[in-house]
């Protein structure tokens, strides 16, 4: 298969240098999961919501999330019931985003949600800095890290 030793030594750094990454990845993800759930778990403590502990499950987030939110306003439609429906769109964006046009379509609307349901959640917090919030959530991975922030707080406004 190889002609010589080098082009045999190339191959293996790379599996070496894959597995690392793949490691390095899934640490990463580990610790934005754990900074998320922990930042719900708190929040949702703090406002009283009885199964705070599921704030440790993926979809279930979307459920907490909802709780905390209740209900958002997309122009003239109102979105209520977001501890339903939220944790029902993630699920439904999971499984059809494997249609290849209306999948990306799909995620996107979704992720258009959960942006103006994080709005109303950083203004029920800190209202002077939920639009420069929810434009640092557009990039994602700073989501947990301005949730874990609140996590301490008590909400100024709550729906």
């Amino acid at each position: 298969m190889f002609n010589d030793y080098g082009s045999a030594g190339g191959f293996g750094a790379l599996v070496v240098l894959g597995a690392i990454f793949s490691v390095i990845f899934f640490l990463v993800g580990l610790a934005f999961y754990i900074f998320l759930s922990l930042a719900l778990y708190k929040l949702a403590q703090r406002r009283g919501i009885e199964m705070a502990w599921l704030a440790w499950i993926p979809v279930a987030q979307m459920y907490i999330i909802g709780l905390m939110v209740k209900k958002v306003n997309v122009s003239t439609f109102e979105i209520p019931k977001l501890e339903i429906v939220l944790p029902a769109a993630m699920l439904g964006t999971l499984i059809l985003s494997l249609i290849p046009v209306l999948g990306a379509l799909i995620s996107l609307a979704f992720f258009a949600l959960i942006l103006i349901t994080l709005y109303n959640l950083y203004n029920q917090y800190v209202p002077e800095k939920a639009m420069t919030y929810t434009l640092l959530s557009i990039l994602g991975v700073t989501i947990p890290f301005l949730l874990y922030g609140l996590r301490d707080k008590d909400p100024i406004s709550v729906p």
